[in-house]
């Protein structure tokens, strides 16, 4: 799954000219939190809630109402903007783009391609992604084992246990601890009930460490 599979094409776009409470009005009326900011076809910068935040006097500046509002009417958006922002290609896994904006503590990209701007990813694009992935929002039965060896036949044993329970996998994750070099598998069942799946996986020798329900 690439960036281009889950990025806002055509994203809401405001000017450098643009007033900060123009800009804002947009970020309610769309329900976003950043914008990008195009000047001539050309992306020159990028605004966020969180830069309009820094910038828009809170009561405790001692400015008056006509001061406030005269602020907001004269700041435009190319005084505030981030006018270097990393931008990301469309074709990059949507797992990179994730870390990447761990490593630069960004929630959202504008998505490049060819020198035009194509789209935006967010934090939000993302999760509700990864949220699909892990099956949220299904009911079902949540397994934790630990203690598995690195290797790939140990996992098509748990496998072939639960299909001879004909149980549908939402979603199967695997961890591993490098101290000890062994892995943990998390797996989410869309079933009711896994007493029988969890005995027959503790009875060849998998430790089942945690059981759990979940009910949306």
């Amino acid at each position: 799954m690439r960036v281009r599979d889950i990025m806002t094409k055509d994203p809401v776009t405001v000017e450098p000219r643009t007033r900060i409470f123009q800009a804002q009005k947009l970020m309610r009326e769309h329900q976003v939190r950043k914008l990008p900011v195009v000047n001539r076809g050309k992306l020159v910068g990028m605004v966020s809630h969180d830069l309009f935040m820094e910038v828009t006097p809170s009561k405790a500046t001692g400015f008056g109402v006509q001061e406030m509002h005269y602020l907001l009417n004269e700041v435009k958006v190319k005084e505030v903007m981030d006018k270097n922002p990393v931008t990301v290609s469309p074709d990059m896994p949507f797992e990179d783009a994730l870390n990447l904006g761990q490593q630069k503590g960004n929630s959202g990209f504008p998505v490049m391609e060819k020198g035009e701007l194509v789209g935006i990813i967010t934090n939000g694009d993302i999760i509700r992604l990864l949220s699909k992935f892990l099956g949220l929002g299904e009911k079902g039965v949540r397994i934790t084992i630990e203690g598995l060896g690195a290797r790939l036949g140990e996992l098509n044993m748990i496998i072939s246990i639960l299909d001879r329970h004909r149980a549908s996998i939402l979603s199967l994750m695997t961890r591993l601890r490098r101290e000890t070099q062994d892995l943990i598998a998390v797996i989410r069942l869309q079933v009711n009930d896994a007493t029988a799946m969890v005995e027959d996986l503790n009875g060849v020798g998998f430790d089942v460490t945690y059981v759990s329900t979940f009910d949306p």
